[in-house]
């Protein structure tokens, strides 16, 4: 027995019952009622309420009360409540409770007083009918009745009806579980016991749910459980043993922060101020945004088909003939940016929006499977798959996957993340350990823009549970300049996968915080402090423009403005832009691998497709920089005179790094007059070649291929000069484009590949062919690429690069009918634009 507080004031403990159950009443008077009559107010357990009285002690009944076996008594006044308001559970479990997830059973309402129960009346008006103790079996529940020979049922014993009852445990989760348990065993011990039957007791049964093994149960377990919500008091660490600190593993960025220092640094770790300027200062913006002189540009190549050169967005471009203009359209979508469409209408491009037959796109990325229907001489500015690097849970997920593989020096400049709700029950189970550091982290959403969603924490329960996020260490020591702190956006360029070509914007944007920062843990909240976002620190009273685009102040600086600021500082900006690089290329090789299968299964032209990436990164303040984020639609938006300096010649840079063809579709007399108005030489195509861009192989070049990237080939010395030694139409045409690229990429910087970046090449999951050949070719003309282009010439003077293999029956057929039949996409949007910046 257990003793029972007033009801409005106490809750009786869920594992606590015996043989005495309440019964209510309604609120007639008592004499009028006759209860064994009544099928409705009979075995009802009152739902006690939350609160427990001081003084609580279940160790018996504290108030007995007898009475004659049919007489009861009840106060006047008293309030009963009604069996149907009792069991209105879910109202109840809604407003008042927390619900646990147990099943109850209760036996027979209705059964028949046995001799020696008494039915009494406690003066709290609360009837109960007190049982004479006799030691009885645990019931059982209804079992599936037994089919016997013949096809007929054996006789089914009649079961009473079952009710379900919510109890809430008044006890912390760890007691209530430990009393479960051992009332859990002792409950099987008297159904070991004792015989059938019992079927008619006045018993509520309570039954446990099965109890999954630690290591099997889900984040969605720990996440409905409370003992893995806020229980324990995960920031409590007064229990927490010291002695674990010498067990806890070093973070994976630690061996990166030792690696990344030697290279932001000399061996003074400052350099003077007189020291050599980096790459950044030595370009300037006045040769960014220099027109060119003819809109169709030659390549480096006979019988190749001339470039389109874009102009600058403040100035009109050289004269289009009207047949070229009519077929240089351009499809326009609303988020096309500003300094795009200015850029375009300037070179003479024709801006349409319901057009299928465009020869270029700058939208939204495409669901990977609306790539197949791009025609070949159409041109996108996304990749399909560009989302592993691109998401932050993707990114995350290849880098660590890419520190197994190797090692955290190498690929640990993304701060420890964890994936929300997959690696819930890892965070929590190293929490305590970052709990003692102090340790702050960042939560964002894995595929938002602009700052949504994302806040910086401390605590256990500030931790959404159930919605897909990340939660990243906190950078708490970043480099400050007067007092804020700031990120870095990186503009790279992916123009080509396989082979791999990568370049780097020589300029960009440091964006600083609006309030000054600051370590104390009361200031989490104050996101003009903690984010660098533009989108969120525009709005702060605090935001100060900057309209020089040479000035070290205001809240945005240009990257070449802030290298200066550290170089008259003593900081080796030359090293740090090496960091940088490497830094960008890991982070690219990580998914390069997901990214080119993806282009394998829906792109058929290597013309089709090429991606400007935006990556976030910050410093710290050792000059260690730090991965925060890729974006895949960094912003082009340009709201002030310093967005348009810096992203307009990008724009311009793109755009002519991406050798955009005249489309197909001038005759080929209209060809011959074009080519003698631009003093071409004669016989030269004017329009998009579609042999330079096959992806199918002859015989002799699938077996070179197979020759060169075999496993058993791991020295580069195998194959750095015997690759070069019969070079296949295709390696002709693999060097072409390379060639073309790197002639027309400023302002922008070729980073891979370069004659040292075959240290790179063992992070492919398997060897690339064409990664190879463009390492040995840049190992041998790097420095005398006038002799490489000679070579080149050469072949292409006899049309050597246009020897193509007949192709496979399956793309001929699609070959034939790109231009004819092919339906364009419509540019459907699935991730979100970034505007950060």
């Amino acid at each position: 027995m257990s003793k029972i507080q007033k009801s409005d004031a106490s809750r009786r403990d869920s594992r606590d019952f015996g043989d005495t159950i309440t019964i209510f009443g309604r609120s007639e008077a008592a004499d009028d009622r006759n209860w064994q009559k009544s099928e409705k107010n009979v075995l009802k357990e009152k739902l006690p309420s939350n609160d427990l009285k001081q003084g609580y002690i279940d160790n018996g009944w504290g108030e007995s009360v007898v009475g004659n076996g049919n007489s009861m008594r009840l106060k006047a006044g008293e309030d009963l409540r009604d069996i149907n308001d009792a069991y209105d559970v879910p109202d109840l479990v809604d407003n008042q409770f927390e619900q646990v997830h147990r099943r109850y059973c209760k036996l027979s309402e209705n059964a028949a007083l046995d001799a020696g129960d008494t039915i009494v009346n406690n003066n709290n008006n609360e009837l109960k009918l007190v049982r004479k103790t006799v030691e009885q079996p645990m019931p059982r529940l209804p079992m599936t009745p037994k089919r016997v020979k013949g096809g007929t049922v054996s006789a089914k014993k009649p079961q009473p009806t079952v009710h379900r009852v919510l109890l809430y445990s008044t006890q912390s989760p760890r007691m209530g579980r430990k009393q479960q348990n051992q009332r859990s065993l002792s409950q099987k011990s008297r159904s070991m016991g004792g015989g059938g039957g019992g079927d008619e007791g006045q018993t509520v049964i309570l039954l446990e749910p099965e109890a999954k093994p630690e290591d099997r149960r889900t984040p969605i377990d720990f996440d409905n459980n409370e003992d893995y919500d806020d229980d324990d008091d995960l920031d409590n660490l007064s229990n927490f043993d010291e002695s674990d600190t010498a067990s806890i593993l070093s973070d994976t960025e630690d061996g990166y922060r030792a690696y990344a220092y030697k290279l932001t640094h000399s061996v003074d770790r400052f350099a003077s101020s007189q020291s050599t300027p980096s790459f950044l200062s030595s370009q300037t913006s006045d040769e960014d945004l220099k027109n060119p002189d003819s809109l169709l540009v030659p390549s480096l190549f006979p019988y190749v088909p001339p470039y389109l050169s874009f102009s600058s967005n403040t100035k009109k471009g050289p004269k289009v003939p009207p047949e070229l203009h009519r077929v240089l359209k351009w499809r326009v979508t609303n988020i096309m940016p500003k300094v795009v469409r200015l850029i375009l209408a300037n070179s003479g491009m024709r801006m349409l929006k319901k057009t299928n037959d465009w020869m270029g796109v700058w939208g939204k990325h495409l669901k990977s499977p609306c790539f197949k229907t791009i025609r070949s001489y159409q041109k996108i500015n996304h990749l399909p798959g560009s989302f592993r690097i691109g998401r932050k849970d993707s990114c995350w997920k290849n880098l660590q996957r890419q520190m197994i593989k190797h090692s955290n020096k190498e690929f640990g400049f993304m701060p420890r993340t964890y994936i929300i709700p997959n690696d819930l029950a890892a965070l929590r189970r190293h929490w305590p350990r970052y709990a003692q550091r102090n340790t702050k982290w960042i939560i964002k959403p894995p595929a938002s823009a602009r700052g949504a969603g994302i806040r910086v924490i401390n605590r256990w329960g500030q931790i959404p549970k159930r919605r897909p996020l990340i939660v990243q260490k906190y950078i708490e020591r970043p480099l400050l300049i007067n007092g804020s702190k700031f990120d870095l956006r990186l503009y790279v360029l992916v123009t080509s996968v396989n082979p791999l070509r990568v370049f780097m914007y020589h300029n960009g944007l440091a964006r600083f915080a609006s309030v000054k920062y600051s370590a104390k843990s009361d200031t989490l909240n104050d996101r003009c402090m903690h984010l660098t976002n533009y989108s969120i620190n525009k709005f702060s009273s605090n935001y100060s423009k900057n309209e020089d685009v040479n000035a070290c102040h205001g809240h945005k600086w240009t990257i070449k403005s802030l290298w200066t600021y550290l170089a008259n500082r003593g900081v080796r900006t030359d090293c740090l832009w090496e960091a940088l690089r490497a830094l960008v290329l890991r982070t690219i090789l990580s998914g390069e691998n997901g990214i080119n299968s993806m282009i394998r299964a829906n792109v058929e032209s290597k013309y089709s497709c090429f991606e400007l990436f935006g990556f976030d990164v910050i410093l710290d303040s050792d000059l260690v920089p730090w991965l925060l984020e890729v974006n895949i639609s960094p912003s082009l938006h340009s709201e002030l005179p310093l967005d348009a300096h810096v992203k307009a010649p990008l724009v311009q840079g793109v755009l002519n790094t991406a050798l955009y063809n005249v489309p197909p579709k001038l005759s080929m007399d209209k060809q011959r007059e074009l080519a003698a108005e631009f003093s071409f030489p004669p016989g030269t195509q004017m329009c998009y070649d579609k042999r330079l861009y096959i992806n199918y192989l002859s015989r002799e070049e699938k077996v070179k291929h197979n020759t060169f990237t075999r496993k058993t080939m791991e020295d580069r010395n195998e194959y750095v000069d015997a690759i070069l030694s019969n070079l296949t139409p295709d390696d002709v045409r693999c060097l072409i484009i390379a060639e073309d690229e790197l002639a027309r990429c400023a302002p922008l910087e070729r980073i891979f590949p370069t004659d040292q970046t075959y240290k790179y090449l063992k992070y492919n999951d398997s060897p690339r062919y064409y990664n190879r050949l463009l390492d040995a070719w840049e190992s041998r003309y790097a420095n005398n690429r006038t002799e490489g282009i000679a070579l080149l010439r050469d072949l292409c003077q006899n049309k050597y690069h246009l020897q193509v293999p007949s192709p496979p029956a399956k793309k001929e057929l699609n070959v034939e009918e790109n231009i004819e039949t092919k339906t364009t996409p419509t540019i459907t949007a699935v991730n979100q634009t970034d505007a950060n910046s």
